[in-house]
């Protein structure tokens, strides 16, 4: 998938070569409950799972794409959406900090929900965000995401498009 700026592309296990040093930003990871992936084996061996494309009882479908820009020549981060039984997209991306503010995690996501209206259609869109994540907040109002349940135990907020 392309926009403006960005190529989307499938995610295969060859990216953990090629994302492996930009997702070892501590960061990243303020926000989000994961870890820098330990090895780029180990990084691999998650994309090869990933890029089944399903889960094993077949109940989600799992669509991650490599983010690769055009302007800086590097990839810049993922997207992903989990596809559930009940036609809804669960929505996540990680984009490196060094290049944070460029606009890429609107272009990208953008272009991902796009794609994803097109392909499944009536689709209802979902993301979790913790409560201080104030640029991943930013993004989905930019979206037209609007929040729909907080969970202060968890420190995270939902937020919901349709």
């Amino acid at each position: 998938m392309y926009s403006q700026r960005l190529c989307l592309e499938p995610l295969k296990p060859d990216h953990a070569e090629l994302l492996f040093d930009g997702l070892q930003s501590a960061r990243i990871y303020d926000f989000i409950e994961d870890v820098p992936p330990e090895s780029v084996e180990s990084l691999r061996d998650r994309y090869m799972m990933l890029a089944r494309r399903q889960s094993r009882d077949g109940t989600e479908i799992w669509l991650n794409w490599a983010v690769w820009s055009f302007v800086d020549k590097c990839y810049v981060g993922y997207v992903q959406a989990t596809i559930t039984v009940d036609n809804s997209a669960i929505l996540g991306y990680v984009f490196f900090p060094n290049l944070w503010g460029k606009g890429y995690a609107r272009e990208a996501v953008k272009c991902m929900i796009n794609y994803l209206v097109e392909t499944y259609q009536n689709m209802d869109f979902r993301a979790d965000v913790n409560l201080q994540n104030y640029r991943s907040i930013a993004l989905l109002h930019n979206l037209g995401f609007v929040q729909s349940k907080q969970d202060e135990f968890n420190h995270e907020v939902q937020y919901r498009k349709r």
